[in-house]
């Protein structure tokens, strides 16, 4: 796949211009290197150790059977998550490599950091909403259809209902990412058909199964071993769903939406920057809840640079793309990049002409 007019573009030599000025003032300031201050901030690794360690904390209340942790729990998982996670295995977390390579095993509440390796970081962002190149649009195209690259099905009808949504986004995380695309992607040595990795030898494959056995026991099997059954059921659905519910939340409403869904252009930058949408980009709780997912545009530019240097990036970012005539995406909220994402799948359940 040939990306054009990348290394002689005046766009992209200004983008590249205002990061590189930005960090060297950051590492003169701090006395580090610019490398070093791509990475979390002091005040960002604050806020992600007290978020791991609430969740962490919240634990002993859920096994106890406290029903409000139902909620609390995968809520405090997600915020840790998002927080850290998504920025460890892009290595923007910190300049050692072992730490954003190994952190994400503490909590692999999404995937599998090697899955997510290969789907989000080799997949997504190299090829964003390209057909047949990004495996993020073929997750389950038996019941959803979110681009034009899956074939219509008669079952896409009935996806606009916001039923199916939900039971989709319940088991998203769980039953998909963990379970069911682990399986295919091992089976098929590619993800979702078109991102493909080396057959792993047999210490790994035993330690990536041992992983997801652990992955099952702790998020579903445990309640049945001290609850009642009825208990136990609740248990082993409500924290997943919950945890689901959040990860597609805040994934869904940052290119699936009218027009960022099947945009294109073939210099990359461009490109990353008209499928993606921002969305509360003055709202902190939009930042910390999404892990600063709501600066997607400037997230797919700078991909190594730390989430927590995103909103300061971003004005930049936006008029640059005013002096070069690219669509900056950007909407106030959740409400309204929501209501866009269910929009637009609605309009993607009309069967083709």
């Amino acid at each position: 796949y040939i990306w054009k007019n990348i290394d002689h573009d005046g766009f992209s030599s200004e983008l590249r211009t205002l990061v590189n000025e930005y960090f060297s003032k950051l590492a003169k300031e701090k006395g580090i290197s610019k490398t070093q201050a791509t990475k979390a901030t002091f005040g960002r690794w604050l806020t992600v150790l007290t978020l791991i360690g609430l969740f962490f904390a919240s634990i002993p209340w859920l096994v106890q059977g406290q029903w409000a942790f139902l909620i609390i729990t995968p809520v405090l998982g997600w915020l840790a998550i998002c927080n850290y996670w998504h920025d460890s295995l892009h290595f923007s977390l910190s300049s050692n490599w072992r730490v954003n390579a190994y952190l994400p095993y503490l909590m692999p509440l999404i995937s599998s950091p090697s899955m997510w390796y290969h789907q989000h970081v080799i997949g997504h962002h190299v090829y964003t909403n390209i057909s047949n190149k990004d495996p993020d649009l073929a997750h389950a195209p038996q019941l959803m259809r979110e681009h034009e690259s899956i074939r219509w099905k008669k079952s896409h009808l009935n996806q606009k209902c916001l039923s199916r949504v939900l039971l989709v986004w319940s088991i998203a995380v769980g039953l998909g990412l963990q379970i069911l695309n682990d399986v295919r992607a091992l089976k098929k040595l590619s993800y979702n058909n078109v991102v493909a990795y080396d057959k792993p030898s047999k210490m790994q494959m035993a330690a990536h199964i041992a992983g997801r056995i652990i992955y099952i026991l702790f998020a579903f099997a445990w309640p049945f071993a001290l609850f009642p059954a009825w208990k136990a059921m609740i248990w082993a659905t409500v924290p997943n769903v919950v945890f689901s519910l959040c990860f597609m939340i805040n994934t869904q409403i940052n290119h699936l939406v009218g027009h960022c869904a099947h945009a294109f252009d073939s210099n990359f930058f461009k490109h990353q920057i008209i499928t993606a949408q921002n969305f509360g980009r003055d709202s902190a709780f939009c930042f910390y809840f999404s892990g600063g997912l709501n600066y997607q545009i400037e997230h797919h530019l700078f991909p190594t640079v730390n989430h927590c240097h995103l909103p300061a990036l971003s004005p930049g970012v936006k008029k640059i793309c005013k002096k070069y005539g690219v669509p900056y995406n950007s909407v106030s909220g959740y409400r309204q990049a929501i209501e866009e994402h269910f929009a637009h799948t609605a309009a993607m359940s009309v069967k083709p002409e």
